[in-house]
């Protein structure tokens, strides 16, 4: 009777071990398995205020809404809402006249929400 449980056992881990370890094609990179969605310019603008503000940078798009309040420069962030904020964010025109510390390069994948679509 123990011998029936540790096959059915072993029988039930290389079920599962085989149908966790499914490899992807070769010929597919990883973009295929992924659903990322693209705004435009013109999308983008309408998330303009405090309340609801998106910004491009680098061609990636994010949903700040949630960092307009505790941002560190204040009411400056307010800015690059519905606008491609690339060269606001490298430069901070109104603050140190440099770019945007490695952390907070990082926190953008926080609030990453898609790509920006070529127009």
């Amino acid at each position: 009777m123990k011998n029936k449980y540790i096959g059915f056992g072993l029988f039930l881990t290389l079920m599962l071990l085989n149908g966790c370890v499914a490899e992807q094609p070769a010929d597919q990179d990883d973009s295929t398995f992924t659903n990322v969605s693209s705004h435009t310019l013109e999308s983008i603008s309408q998330h303009n205020s405090s309340n609801d503000c998106w910004m491009a940078i680098d061609g990636k798009v994010y949903d700040v809404t949630d960092a307009t309040s505790p941002h560190p420069g204040g009411e400056t962030i307010l800015q690059g809402c519905g606008t491609d904020a690339t060269v606001l964010f490298e430069t901070r025109p109104m603050g140190s006249g440099t770019s945007h510390s490695q952390n907070a390069h990082d926190m953008l994948d926080d609030y990453y929400i898609g790509e920006l679509e070529d127009v």
